[in-house]
C-alpha cells in the first residue's frame, strides 16, 4: 500500500506517433471485420472534422483501439496520429479491445469473435480472472460465481448473457463432429438472421434425435417385428415361408422402378433389383420374385402393383407394359384394372421433345376374374338416410331415420378430404408424398427415403378389395405406408423390408400408429351403403 501512494499510476497522455511505425493489434484483426466501405466512410468525416478521439496503443505500438482511425488516416495519406500509450498485460489488452467497442455496431460474426476471445480469458469456473476487468467504473465482475456468458455480455455490450450463451453453444455445437456443421445453424444466424434461440433449439432437437438414435443403435434390433396386428420382416420377399398359402387378401406394394434409384439392397455382391443390365432382365427378375405373391394370395384375393416409366435418353423403356404382359400372359395372372395416379404437383424431369410426365399406373390383378372379392365405393355424406315410400305407391314398414350399412373408424377422418375429393373410377388424384415426407421426418429427421409412397394411395384399392380384420401385404414395405393405411381402417398388416434402416423407420412410424389407434375413441361413419 505504501509502494503505491509513493508510486501512483501515471496518467495516461496524448502523444503523436508517426503511421508507419504502427500496425493493429492481432487480436483486433482476429476480431473485427475492417470493410472498405466504412474506412472511407470515417476518413470522410477525419478530412472535414480532424481526428476526434486518440487511437490507444500498447507497449510494442500494437493499436488496441482505434484501427479503424489507424486505416483511414492510411487511406489520406496522414504521417502521424494522435495516440494514448497504455502499459497493460496481454490478457488486460484483449479484455481492452471489446470493451473499447462496446457502442459500435457490430455483426453477429464479430460478436461471436469476441466472445471467444472474452470467454477464453475467463476460463470455465465461473468468477475466474475477476481481475481482469478493473477498466471498467463500476467492475460488474467482482461478484463470485456470477456467470462467465454475463460477465462476456457485459464486456461485449449488445447481447444478454441467456443469449450469448445459446450462440456460443451453438458455436461449438459446429466444431463437433462433420454432421452437425451440415446443418449450418452459424451460418443461419449470421447471414440469413435467424435468431440465436431458435438456432440454440433446432439444435437440442438435433441432438436429442441423435441420441435416440445411438440409444436405439445400442439396442440389436431383431430381424422380425410381430406386435398385435402387425408382422414386418427384414429380409427379401422372394421367399415369405412366414406367410401361409392363401392367407393373404389385398397385396399393395411399390417395387423398385427400373434404373432410377440405389437402396443399397444388393446381396453378397448381387446388383439389386432395378439395377440389371436391360429392361428385359429386370421384368423377368421382377416377376420371378412375385411367385410367392401368388401363393400366399387367397382366390378371392387382389394384388395391386405401382410402378412407374423409365427412360433412357430420348426413349420410354415400357416397363410397365413388359411386366403387365410378363404376368399375364406368363405368370397366370387376370388384369382387372388400371388405375392411373395422377399427381397434382408431380417434379419435372429432365427431358428432350416429349411432355412431362404426370401420372404413373397401378396394375389391379386378380388369381380368378370371377371369385375376386370386391366392394362398391360409394361416397359418405353428413346427412343420415330416410326411409321413404317407394315408387309405384309401394310403402315400407318404417318411417324411421337410418344409419348406413358398413362403417369406418376414426381413421376415416384423417382422410376424409381426400375421400371427398375422388370421383371414384379408375383415376386417383393427389399430390406426391410430401406430407408423408414432413410425418417421417418428426418421427426420425435423419433419415430421408428416396422414393416415399403418399398416404392415401392403398386407400381406395384396400376399402374395395378387403374387409376388416383381413390382411394386408406388402413385399416391399419400404417406409411401411401400406401398413400404416391398412391399420387405420382396421385390417391387418404383414411386410417386407431389405433395407435395415427402412425396416427401422417403418418399426417407429407402425408402432407409433398401434399407440395412437389403442388410445382413440371411435367414431364410426357410415361410407359403404
Amino acid at each position: 500500500m505504501e509502494d503505491e501512494k509513493k508510486n501512483p499510476r501515471e496518467l495516461p497522455r496524448v502523444i503523436r506517433v508517426k503511421l508507419h511505425t504502427l500496425r493493429p493489434h492481432p487480436a483486433a484483426l482476429l476480431i473485427y471485420l475492417y470493410k472498405p466501405k466504412d474506412i472511407k466512410i470515417l476518413a470522410n468525416t477525419m478530412v472535414s472534422a480532424g481526428q476526434l478521439e486518440p487511437i490507444v496503443i500498447n507497449s510494442k505500438n500494437e493499436i488496441v483501439s482505434g484501427v479503424r482511425r489507424f486505416k483511414a488516416a492510411q487511406s489520406l495519406n496522414w504521417t502521424e496520429i494522435e495516440a494514448i500509450k497504455m502499459n497493460n498485460s496481454p490478457e488486460e489488452e484483449i479484455v481492452s479491445i471489446v470493451y473499447r467497442n462496446q457502442q459500435r455496431k457490430k455483426e453477429t460474426r464479430e460478436i461471436i469473435h469476441e466472445a471467444e476471445a472474452i470467454l477464453g480469458l475467463l476460463g470455465k469456473k465461473q468468477g475466474e480472472r475477476r481481475d481482469l476487468f478493473k477498466e471498467q467504473k463500476d467492475n460488474p465482475f467482482g461478484a463470485i460465481g456470477k456467470d462467465r456468458y454475463e460477465k462476456a455480455a457485459s464486456v461485449i455490450g449488445v447481447v444478454s448473457g441467456s443469449t450469448l450463451r445459446k450462440l456460443m453453444q451453438v458455436v461449438e455445437f459446429e466444431k463437433g463432429p462433420s454432421e452437425n456443421r451440415k446443418l449450418g445453424l452459424v451460418e443461419k444466424v449470421v447471414k440469413e438472421g435467424l435468431p440465436p434461440n431458435r438456432a440454440h433449439a433446432m439444435m437440442k432437437s438435433f441432438l436429442a434425435e441423435k441420441k435416440e438414435r445411438e440409444e436405439r443403435k445400442s439396442v440389436k434390433v431383431k430381424p422380425t417385428f410381430t406386435k398385435d396386428d402387425v408382422s414386418i420382416y427384414n429380409k427379401s420377399s422372394a421367399k415369405m415361408d412366414e406367410i401361409k398359402t392363401g392367407s393373404i387378401q389385398v397385396v399393395f406394394t411399390s417395387p423398385p422402378y427400373y434404373n432410377l434409384r440405389n437402396y443399397g439392397n444388393s446381396i453378397k455382391g448381387k446388383p439389386e433389383l432395378g439395377h440389371e443390365t436391360s429392361p428385359q432382365e429386370f421384368v423377368n427378375n421382377l416377376s420371378t420374385h412375385f411367385k410367392d405373391v401368388s401363393r400366399v394370395l387367397k382366390k378371392t384375393g387382389s394384388f395391386f402393383l405401382n410402378i412407374g416409366e423409365t427412360y433412357n435418353r430420348k426413349e420410354n423403356l415400357l416397363i410397365p407394359t413388359r411386366l403387365l404382359l410378363r404376368l399375364c400372359d406368363k405368370e397366370g395372372w387376370y388384369l382387372v384394372n388400371e388405375i392411373i395416379w395422377r399427381k397434382t404437383n408431380s417434379l419435372p424431369q429432365p427431358n428432350e421433345r416429349r411432355l412431362q410426365p404426370t401420372y404413373e399406373k397401378i396394375f389391379h390383378l386378380v388369381k380368378d376374374p370371377d371369385k375376386y372379392y370386391y366392394e362398391e365405393f360409394k361416397m359418405w355424406n353428413d346427412k343420415e338416410t330416410k326411409v321413404v315410400k317407394a315408387p309405384g305407391g309401394r310403402s315400407t314398414s318404417s318411417t324411421a331415420k337410418k344409419a348406413g350399412g358398413l362403417t369406418l373408424s376414426k381413421s376415416y377422418q384423417k382422410f376424409k378430404d381426400f375421400i371427398d375429393e375422388q370421383t371414384v373410377r379408375n383415376i386417383i388424384t393427389g399430390p406426391n408424398a410430401s406430407v408423408r415426407q414432413t410425418e417421417l421426418k418428426k418421427i426420425d429427421s435423419s433419415k430421408d427415403h428416396p422414393a416415399l409412397m403418399p398416404n392415401y394411395l392403398p386407400i381406395i384399392p384396400i376399402l374395395t378389395t378387403s374387409k376388416e380384420g383381413d390382411i394386408v401385404l406388402d413385399p416391399f414395405s419400404g417406409s411401411g405406408t401400406t401398413g400404416k393405411i391398412a391399420l387405420l381402417f382396421g385390417r391387418k398388416y404383414v411386410g417386407y423390408e431389405l433395407n435395415k434402416e427402412n425396416y427401422e423407420l417403418s418399426l417407429l412410424d407402425l408402432t407409433k400408429t398401434i399407440k395412437e389407434k389403442s388410445k382413440s375413441a371411435f367414431d364410426t361413419v357410415p361410407i359403404f351403403k
